[in-house]
């Protein structure tokens, strides 16, 4: 196929995936803070994560300049992962909608927040962090593009392995022997069957 295509297909995924992240992040921010933790190198982690998973992959789509990190994808393959960030939304929004209003981008516990156990977590903690493994791997292949996929690996696992344990050590914290139940029944980003 075109390399067009593949540039089109990714853009419409990802103008989706903006939606999506706006509607819920609205709701998100309506809601009243009862503790929060300091970002610390999270707000350096972040920043890279929006290069990683914005920046770089438009500018491979919208112009030549990382043309020189093209790697060669078979089609098939390029379509799997296109195929796989569209299903890749729907747990993006599984995740989002069982949160509610426990959603937030930082660490943070919320007024009223509950451990929720229902939809996606019933069988993995953190389905969010799961969606954000496979975003950044397969948007590498769709865009076939190097640079892409391995700054948005990289940025990605620094972020994931600063964050989890900060986070797992606050809703402990909050919810104790209630949450250390929930993590033996769950997996943390693939589902424990």
């Amino acid at each position: 196929m075109d390399e067009l295509f593949w540039k089109a297909a990714y853009i419409v995924l990802f103008i989706i995936w903006l939606v999506i992240r706006g509607y819920y992040r609205r709701e998100a921010v309506r809601q009243e803070t009862k503790e929060k933790i300091g970002r610390g190198p999270d707000s350096l982690f972040l920043a890279l994560n929006v290069i990683g998973m914005t920046f770089l992959p438009v500018i491979a789509v919208l112009s030549p300049y990382l043309d020189g990190f093209a790697i060669p994808v078979p089609d098939p393959v390029r379509f799997a992962f296109l195929l796989l960030f569209a299903l890749n939304l729907w747990l993006f929004v599984a995740a989002h909608r069982d949160l509610g209003k426990n959603w937030s981008m930082a660490l943070e516990i919320k007024e009223g927040h509950h451990l929720v156990r229902n939809g996606i977590y019933t069988k993995i903690r953190h389905p969010m962090y799961a969606h954000f493994w496979i975003f950044v791997i397969a948007q590498g292949f769709i865009l076939a593009n190097a640079l892409v996929l391995v700054f948005g690996v990289l940025a990605w696992g620094l972020l994931y392995f600063c964050r989890v344990p900060k986070e797992e050590e606050m809703l402990i914290a909050e919810f104790g022997d209630e949450y250390r139940e929930y993590m033996k029944e769950t997996g943390r980003v693939i589902p424990k069957f």
